[in-house]
């Protein structure tokens, strides 16, 4: 086997693919691809080496390549790895030459970015992309200030109060800021001002989302803290590997036109994972999901079966409880948001896809209308916002034990 690998690592001249680009924001790196007569392949040592990561040998011709947390191993030969716990076909073989190990250009192209996180790969431009992952349990920075209010709030939301840590495990929550770096999400209003960009908002909120849990006694990580693009994916990944019980994603709404009809557009609503029921659910699903393009310069990938993540969800009951997180936190929306209740609705969120746990995406006001857009970049009006969303977020917990028997906090 290690001699017809030789001879077609020898062949690599029949072809001479383009280097393969690995780039992190402004840092770039190339690693040479290797052409043979059955396809394109990359040399482990030096692809782990640009990613940050090790080669390593294992028995009976196995080797793993190691990516932060994940662990991708071949075997010479054999048309097959395992990422982590999973299974996945190849096109082609991994290859050795002596001590030199060949790995498929698939792995590049679609195994790393489905299976590790940080990544994705532009097919476009044959670029491997990373991005930076945030996510971590320390304090995140808070808002150096927020926004002063103008006026004093109409009815003011008080913060939640301080729960007594439950016996055993504490509640993990991810807070989502939506959008990030290149990824400004919708600005706005249409007519009139002030003028808002929607990354910045959600960071906001979320940052005093995440203030005002933690003073509650609950542990939260943020997806981001700084102006930065985590890929969509990545984002429900770091709930999962942080083993979160909640993930919530915060954003600011727009309207599909763009005149003075779609500029009187307002309100809010909160969204769990199903398929899109409405025109309008379709429209914001569509708006969200367009983050992808700034990850892959693509379109949207397609993915898994929505169908088979909505029957995982089913069985593990998380579809189900995402609904009720939605119900609750728009229950809170209702006693003080000056918009329209537009309710809880279901859509296909990238965001949401590969968050294994009850998940929300949470429409906080409509950009594109200008009397929401001076509501949203009012500093009072966020952390109303934020308060109102935490305390639903701890009354969905409260709620929750006790269906199930575990008391409360």
């Amino acid at each position: 086997m290690i001699i017809s690998a030789t001879l077609l690592f020898l062949q690599a001249a029949v072809l001479t693919p383009p280097n393969l680009v690995i780039r992190q924001g402004q840092t770039v790196k190339v690693v040479p691809v290797v052409g043979t007569v059955n396809g394109s392949y990359v040399r482990a040592d030096l692809l782990a080496a640009a990613l940050g990561g090790t080669v390593a040998d294992a028995p009976n011709d196995h080797y793993r390549v190691n990516l932060g947390d994940t662990r991708i191993e071949v075997t010479e030969g054999v048309p097959f790895l395992r990422a982590d716990s999973v299974i996945v076909p190849l096109g082609m073989p991994p290859l050795r030459s002596g001590r030199t190990y060949l790995l498929p250009y698939q792995i590049v192209a679609a195994i790393i970015p489905r299976y590790a996180t940080g990544f994705n790969y532009d097919l476009s431009t044959r670029e491997l992309m990373m991005f930076s992952s945030l996510a971590r349990r320390g304090p995140d920075p808070v808002p150096e200030r927020p926004v002063q209010s103008s006026e004093p709030l109409a009815a003011q939301t008080e913060p939640p109060r301080p729960r007594a840590a439950r016996t055993g495990q504490r509640r993990m929550v991810v807070i989502d800021a939506g959008h990030g770096g290149p990824d400004n999400g919708m600005s706005g209003p249409i007519i009139g001002g002030p003028r808002i960009v929607e990354k910045q908002i959600t960071l906001s909120v979320s940052r005093l989302i995440t203030q005002e849990l933690r003073d509650a006694g609950v542990d939260v990580l943020m997806t981001r803290t700084t102006d930065t693009l985590i890929a969509l994916s990545d984002r429900g990944r770091i709930a999962n590997r942080n083993k979160a019980d909640l993930f919530v994603s915060i954003h600011v709404n727009a309207t599909g036109g763009r005149g003075a009809a779609a500029a009187r557009e307002r309100g809010y609503e909160t969204y769990f994972l199903a398929e899109a029921k409405s025109e309008d659910a379709r429209r914001v699903e569509q708006m969200e999901n367009e983050a992808v393009k700034f990850e892959t310069g693509a379109n949207a990938p397609k993915g898994d079966p929505l169908s088979f993540i909505i029957n995982d969800m089913a069985q593990n009951e998380h579809l189900r409880e995402s609904n009720d997180l939605a119900e609750t936190i728009q229950q809170g929306f209702r006693s003080f948001h000056p918009g329209r209740d537009r309710g809880v609705q279901q859509a296909n969120f990238a965001v949401l896809r590969g968050s294994y746990m009850p998940a929300v995406l949470v429409e906080i006001g409509f950009g594109t209308n200008s009397d929401e857009a001076a509501y949203l970049s009012d500093g009072g009006n966020q952390r109303q916002i934020a308060r109102s969303v935490a305390r639903s977020i701890l009354d969905y917990v409260d709620h929750y034990e006790a269906r199930v028997g575990k008391g409360s906090r």
